[in-house]
């Protein structure tokens, strides 16, 4: 291995001084900039950690993003819109003003009309990732030092002809920052606090402002990037639009804060339904004797130990025998170590089964776990099992109840608390009510695993009908 002497000189007092103020010097053009507009579009390795069509076969999806901000009155908008396989549009904004913050959606897949309360304090948390970037924006920080004996040191790399100024914020923040010397540019940021690398690249000048218009950001020590960003646009404004700094007319009302308690309500004859106030996660059981069966109650640790303590509270007596999957994606079986840690038996269909033995958080205790493959069809105590292959997921199955004419599904069809039918439609969900239809499968209620537990065959139709 080469030493590290032969590709690093050491520095001499000042020397990070003298370097900051060449650096205030370079970047002298952008720092009266205060407010701006920003366009981007990414690639992301994963929406959520795999949350893959395919897990065999990992996909990127592209997020495009338009920004307005106004760094001294702390104003912002943000339109933020991710292309999901298979037509799903998310079509998110969000905004803050001298006294609100507040999100909301455009196309009502998953907020309908209602919008969610950020807080005042959402200016910061969104500038905080927001200034990464861009170049100038991100080195903000280092410039602004005024202890900088104290908390900057330096270093550099004479084989690479690179200059990195390691930045000690605070006991918990240290930043590196790597530029190259000729042409002075930031090339590499490294936020070794949250484990997260930006990588700068493609400088451009556009009417007198050069920034990098590629930044690829790694996470967690991943050698691949979870993003791949590229800066398309960057303007200087006045103000932010005061038009996007308000709701759009007929939105309302807030969501409130879900209080946690899960309830359990009998919807059909030993049917029952488990939410809390929010009804933001539902899943629901069924009792078939002395056992229990369990539906769509695995998506964190947390929400499938309270259901398991609920069901025993309200059955003491009986015993949960096995906890269905509709799907592989990490909000639908992150908690199914809490099962497998009790024995429980996990039905799911065999690509399902297979990618939940190669999901990464289940590594050490994955032979632990107990399966039983359910097949297109298959009838179990009174639950009728549908696999189909999906734009969502390769394969995803939902569960029709015959008996109370009830179907549980998760993602096939998204519908709002408030019954909003979304202004785009994924292909997946025509596919689902095509086969829903097919199968003349006669229907009091839906029962969706995220947020609107009764959807009736009514919204159903006005959904399909949405996509003529």
């Amino acid at each position: 291995m080469m030493s590290f002497s032969l590709l690093a000189a050491s520095a001499w007092a000042g020397e990070a001084e003298d370097f900051i103020e060449k650096l205030r010097a370079h970047y002298q053009p952008t720092r009266s900039i205060s407010a701006f507009s920003f366009s981007y579009h990414f690639l992301n390795k994963q929406y959520r950690s795999h949350d893959y069509w395919d897990y065999q076969a990992p996909n990127r999806v592209l997020s495009v993003r338009m920004v307005e901000v106004d760094m001294a009155k702390k104003h912002f908008y943000d339109n933020d819109i991710l292309y999901s396989p298979g037509g799903q549009i998310l079509d998110r904004a969000q905004y803050q003003n001298d006294t609100e913050s507040y999100y909301y959606e455009k196309n009502g897949n998953f907020l309908g009309k209602r919008y969610l309360n950020r807080g005042m304090g959402n200016f910061d948390r969104f500038m905080s990732f927001m200034a990464m970037n861009i170049d100038f924006l991100a080195v903000r920080p280092l410039l602004d030092e005024t202890d900088i004996s104290g908390k900057v040191t330096l270093a550099h790399d004479n084989q690479s002809n690179t200059t990195t100024l390691t930045h000690k914020v605070s006991e918990e923040s240290i930043i590196d920052y790597q530029f190259s010397n000729e042409p002075l540019q930031l090339l590499k940021l490294n936020n070794k606090s949250r484990q997260a690398i930006h990588v700068y690249g493609d400088y451009q000048t556009t009417r007198g402002l050069t920034f990098a218009r590629s930044v690829n950001k790694y996470y967690n020590g991943d050698p691949v990037p979870a993003y791949i960003s590229f800066n398309d646009k960057f303007d200087i404004i006045e103000h932010v639009d005061t038009s996007k700094l308000k709701l759009p007319a007929g939105y309302g009302p807030e969501i409130k804060r879900g209080d946690g308690v899960l309830t359990a309500t009998e919807i059909a004859k030993d049917l029952f339904l488990v939410t809390d106030a929010s009804a933001w996660r539902n899943s629901l059981f069924k009792v078939n004797g002395d056992k229990i069966m369990v539906f769509g109650a695995s998506g964190s640790p947390a929400q499938a130990k309270k259901t398991t303590a609920l069901i025993r509270e309200q059955f003491p007596e009986k015993t949960i025998a096995a906890i269905h999957v509709t799907h592989p994606q990490t909000p639908d079986i992150a908690g199914l170590n809490v099962y497998a840690e009790q024995g429980i038996v996990i039905l799911a269909d065999n690509y399902t089964i297979a990618a939940i033995k190669a999901f990464p958080r289940f590594a050490e205790n994955i032979d632990s776990f107990k399966f039983r493959t359910i097949e297109h069809e298959q009838v179990i105590d009174g639950a009728s099992f549908y696999i189909l292959e999906s734009m969502h997921a390769k394969r995803q199955s939902f569960v029709y109840f015959k008996e109370s004419e009830i179907i549980f599904q998760a993602n096939f069809l998204n519908i709002a608390f408030d019954n909003t039918i979304p202004k785009v439609i994924p292909n997946y969900t025509r596919t689902f009510i095509d086969f829903v239809r097919s199968k003349q499968l006669k229907l009091k209620r839906i029962v969706g695993n995220y947020k609107n537990n009764n959807i009736s065959v009514e919204v159903m139709n006005k959904t399909y009908n949405a996509m003529m």
